[in-house]
């Protein structure tokens, strides 16, 4: 009795397994990669020409990887019925309650997650979608605080040089400034080489006659000179008087 429990028991486990074994051969878990992205929303456009109306969801990344379904979009917390999708467009379906009232709602879209132990799971992304009419713009809001500053830059390539600039106007002479000290004097230099003898200069005009000297000492008398020659003979004397004294 015992024996055919065991064997009724075995049965059952492996009519058990068997559709769980068939379930995950064809249904394999997928897990994300380290550089799978997530989903990207780039631009949402409102299709009023249809009805109901319908939102184009463009980006990237919308859906997950292949054996994957559509995405879940909401707007403004309401699920939307999506149309179709790719993995740069999805289009989902607007109901009337929303559609007929205009404003600015959050649009949220999270590509498929197979949940199988949780381990695979696309990141979702956010939008913020204008439906209907937009309305005047509001008056600006007030300047928000500075942010911090950002850090520096990494330094420019050097500019080409520029052209040279038009010469500036000379400036006004600017006054003397005060005499400097003296220095001191400077060590006696070595005595040049004599120089080559110039030319002989041109003649001095004549210099004025000097002063008189003193009369020298009287000179030795000469020799006596030769006889001269005698002398013509003189004219007769007159005639002396008839007597003249007598002679005693």
């Amino acid at each position: 009795m015992a024996k055919a429990n065991f064997h009724k028991a075995l049965w059952r486990a492996r009519v058990l397994a068997a559709p769980m074994a068939a379930l995950l051969a064809v249904a394999p878990v997928n897990v994300m990669r380290a550089d799978e992205p997530g989903a990207n929303i780039t631009m949402v456009n409102e299709v009023t020409s249809v009805h109901p109306v319908q939102l184009d969801i463009l980006g990237s990344g919308l859906v997950g990887p292949r054996f994957c379904g559509a995405p879940t979009v909401t707007l403004g917390g309401t699920p939307l019925t999506v149309v179709s999708y790719t993995a740069t467009l999805v289009t989902a379906q607007v109901p009337d309650t929303i559609a007929n009232t205009p404003g600015t709602y959050r649009l949220t879209l999270s590509p498929c997650n197979f949940g199988f132990g949780g381990n695979w799971n696309h990141g979702g992304a956010s939008f913020f979608a204008v439906i209907g009419a937009q309305g005047a713009g509001g008056d600006p809001g007030p300047t928000g605080p500075t942010g911090p500053t950002g850090p520096t830059g990494a330094t420019g390539a050097t500019g080409v040089t520029g052209p040279a600039g038009v010469p500036g106007a000379t400036g006004p002479t600017g006054s003397t400034g005060p005499t400097g000290v003296t220095g001191a004097t400077g060590p006696t230099g070595v005595t040049g080489a004599t120089g080559a003898t110039g030319p002989t200069g041109a003649n001095g005009p004549t210099g004025a006659p000097g002063v008189t000297g003193p009369q020298g000492p009287t000179g030795p008398t000469g020799p006596t000179g030769a006889t001269g020659p005698t002398g013509p003979t003189g004219p007769t004397g007159p005639t002396g008087p008839a007597s003249g004294p007598t002679a005693i």
